[in-house]
């Protein structure tokens, strides 16, 4: 593994941890580490990623998990797709989004399986960490695949516009990494029309709006 890889997969994980749920999703799940990072209370996990080339290591790691869990090889950004799952009451996109090509398609397959009032946990890089992560990967530091799949990246307004006109409401937003990351906690609305005054948020800890 590259040398900043495994800290800036603790780094986003740790950050997700205290918002996990019962039943979660894990989007884009890469290798499932977020199983390492789940409560006592978890009862159902689902990880799902496009890319089958994971499923071994995956596997291995679901082999020690003691909750109900496995993995889905299936495309989140597929106008097609067709997932029958149970509703999850905790969604996880981490470093995720900027690998999407059709962001919007992809938060409308996941709103189709999420419970009324659930939560979605996600991180993104910065525009400006996307590209020192760029660099980071010409240096072996990251990932070079990881960069190469870089479809583009989002800062605070444009991650606001996204999710609200998919019908969440942002409950907490913040940087972290030195400004280089961001986290995003969001809650399922019943209404994909969302008032400004249920978006200003930024910086507060969820609940305190």
């Amino acid at each position: 593994m590259p040398l900043l890889s495994k800290y800036l997969t603790h780094a986003r994980l740790s950050r997700i941890s205290p918002y996990l749920g019962e039943e979660i999703l894990d989007v884009g799940c890469g290798y499932g580490e977020l199983l390492e990072y789940l409560h006592p209370t978890t009862k159902r996990i689902v990880l799902l990623d496009r890319s089958s080339e994971r499923q071994s290591e995956v596997e291995r790691r679901l082999a020690r998990t003691k909750v109900t869990a496995e993995f889905v090889v299936e495309d989140i950004g597929d106008s097609e797709i067709k997932l029958n799952l149970p509703p999850f009451d905790t969604v996880v996109m981490a470093a995720l989004l900027e690998h999407l090509t059709s962001p919007a398609i992809a938060l409308q397959n996941i709103r189709n399986i999420m419970k009324s009032g659930a939560k979605l946990v996600l991180t993104t890089p910065t525009p400006l960490g996307g590209k020192l992560h760029w660099l980071g990967s010409h240096l072996g530091l990251v990932y070079v695949e990881a960069a190469e799949e870089h479809v583009g990246f989002h800062g605070y307004s444009a991650l606001k516009s996204l999710f609200q006109a998919a019908g969440f409401r942002i409950d907490y937003y913040e940087k972290f990494l030195f400004g280089l990351n961001q986290l995003m906690i969001a809650t399922l609305t019943a209404s994909l029309h969302v008032s400004s005054d249920e978006s200003k948020t930024r910086g507060q800890t969820p609940g305190t709006h």
